[in-house]
């Protein structure tokens, strides 16, 4: 588990060495008990965790004080939050986690390729002075573990999707028997367009596929055969 904290929030990426934290899989007594387990060491103690159905898509919930709850039956990849020691996460087993702090708000992204061609970072950043009046420079991120560009084999046809969509993302491939594409390099690339300074980006920077003894990786083992939970809460 890495932890990052500061006064405003805590932010958390598990490692395998956390379990396999497919929460969605769990009852109750297992899902709470987990958690108890995952948290009891960290200085503020957040709720369990709300989470939401990952579809690869660019959706970004809102969660409110006294509003629903987004649920696993609610589809979106990312979660965005003013309510204090509320833990949001996303689950990734190659995809990219980007989790997001301000002031008074946090957020958690899902970036695996198809919602980074949406450009999910962006959109995550934009929503923030949206709906909180928070500008991107007063912002921090960080980015968890991901499948590297190492790794990170995609056809011919999804490197013209990236390329047709903006023509500047053709820097974050390189070719070898396919395409590599650097999903996390793309993914920081759309924070800093969007107005969080470099500086204020902090990268977690391992490859899932390359560490088998630290990370679960869905390319490597052909499967989902456990999660890691990144998430966020504030203080």
């Amino acid at each position: 588990m890495k932890i990052f904290e500061t006064k405003e929030s805590i932010a958390v990426f598990s490692d395998r060495e956390d379990g396999d934290l497919s929460f969605f899989n769990m009852n109750d007594e297992c899902f709470e008990n987990t958690w108890e387990k995952l948290t009891q060491n960290m200085s503020v103690k957040p709720s369990l965790p709300v989470y939401v159905n990952q579809v690869h898509q660019d959706n970004i919930v809102q969660l409110v004080k006294g509003g629903s709850i987004p649920s696993i039956r609610t589809n979106a990849d990312g979660l965005i939050t003013d309510i204090p020691f509320t833990a949001i996460g996303v689950y990734t087993a190659d995809c990219c986690p980007v989790l997001i702090s301000g002031k008074r708000v946090v957020s958690a992204t899902h970036a695996g390729w198809k919602s980074t061609l949406k450009s999910i970072a962006y959109k995550t950043v934009l929503k923030y002075d949206e709906l909180y009046g928070i500008k991107p420079s007063e912002l921090s991120a960080y980015i968890g573990p991901c499948i590297g560009q190492c790794c990170f084999e995609l056809g011919d046809e999804v490197y013209d999707m990236f390329v047709s969509e903006n023509s500047q993302w053709e820097r974050f491939f390189i070719k070898k028997e396919k395409w590599h594409l650097d999903l996390r390099g793309l993914n920081r690339y759309q924070l800093t367009q969007a107005g969080i300074p470099d500086n204020q980006i902090i990268d977690h920077n391992e490859c899932t596929y390359c560490m088998p003894e630290k990370y679960f990786s869905y390319r490597r083992m052909k499967k989902r055969n456990g999660s890691m939970f990144s998430f966020i809460f504030l203080k």
